[in-house]
């Protein structure tokens, strides 16, 4: 997160509901059509940060803290996508938006499918970044690492290990994000998995990375467009092109010069992209692979 757009996100209010028993906080602010974001794994609404600038001119922007993350309490039952999805909804039902737009980010992708499910007459057109859509779109190597991580005896441990940030850091650079993390994103990123409830952690990575939402995609009819980086340590990037390459209103933008985090070369293009799919136009960023 720059500090050009940390200050983009001070322009938007925050707003608080109760949602099964507990408060959820969203984020609301810009102009035009409504559009839900659903946060990734660990995060908060300040994971659009980046985004703001494209977004809040051509959308009026609504951003939860999904249950048990943020500054939002956890739920008393499971936190699978489905019920993330019910407090999405519940934030969009609140901002009084009727119909709008759905974005998610990496994990996030599992609530904002399980949001179209939910809303099919309120959901329209879809952004997804990293997404994972399918077991057989995301590398082998990751399912048994997140496996073992989550295993009963094993997650305390890895808790404690998430809670120091040397030890987080080098996990997180050599296994999943890679290098040229921005610093400042590096920061907020920490600050939101330390007070990130470690039940609904848990829980909403179990279901997540098993969630099958590919029929959805390539059936739902609804334009989408899907951003990724050509060296994601996740997803199996070559895969889901051949998979989804050929679905007529679906757009692939393939980044060069990033991982599974967002760079300065992630942050542009894929910024770009988003502006250019909003307003419909074509993806043209000399940077992107549009498949």
């Amino acid at each position: 997160m720059t500090p050009a757009a940390a200050a983009s996100s001070l322009e938007l209010e925050e707003r608080l509901l109760t949602h099964e028993g507990g408060q959820i906080r969203y984020l609301i602010g810009g102009t035009g059509p409504a559009m839900l974001l659903c946060h990734g794994f660990i995060g908060s609404a300040e994971n659009f940060d980046d985004w703001l600038p494209a977004l809040v001119t051509r959308r009026t922007v609504i951003a939860p803290d999904l249950p048990g993350f943020g500054k939002s309490a956890p739920l008393r039952g499971r936190h699978t996508a489905a019920a993330l999805a019910r407090a999405a909804v519940a934030a969009a039902d609140h901002a009084g938006a009727v119909e709008y737009d759905v974005a998610g980010l990496c994990l996030g992708s599992s609530v904002a499918m399980a949001v179209q499910r939910l809303r099919p007459a309120s959901a329209r057109r879809v952004v997804l970044h990293t997404p994972l859509l399918h077991p057989g779109l995301v590398r082998r190597h990751f399912h048994v690492q997140v496996g073992v991580m989550t295993a009963p005896g094993v997650w305390p441990a890895i808790v404690w290990l998430g809670r120091q940030r040397i030890v987080s850091d080098l996990y997180k650079r050599v296994v999943v994000e890679g290098p040229d993390v921005d610093p400042v994103a590096a920061q907020v990123n920490f600050e939101n998995q330390m007070r990130a409830d470690m039940r609904a952690s848990r829980e909403w990575l179990r279901d997540g990375l098993g969630c099958d939402e590919l029929a959805l995609v390539r059936t739902g009819g609804r334009r989408t467009l899907i951003l990724m980086a050509r060296d994601d340590r996740v997803l199996d990037v070559p895969r889901i092109v051949r998979t989804l390459g050929r679905e007529r209103h679906v757009e692939l933008a393939v980044i060069d010069g990033g991982g599974h985090a967002w760079t300065d070369a992630m942050r542009a293009v894929q910024s770009t992209s988003i502006a250019s799919f909003l307003d419909d136009q074509p993806l043209t960023t000399e940077d992107t692979e549009a498949a």
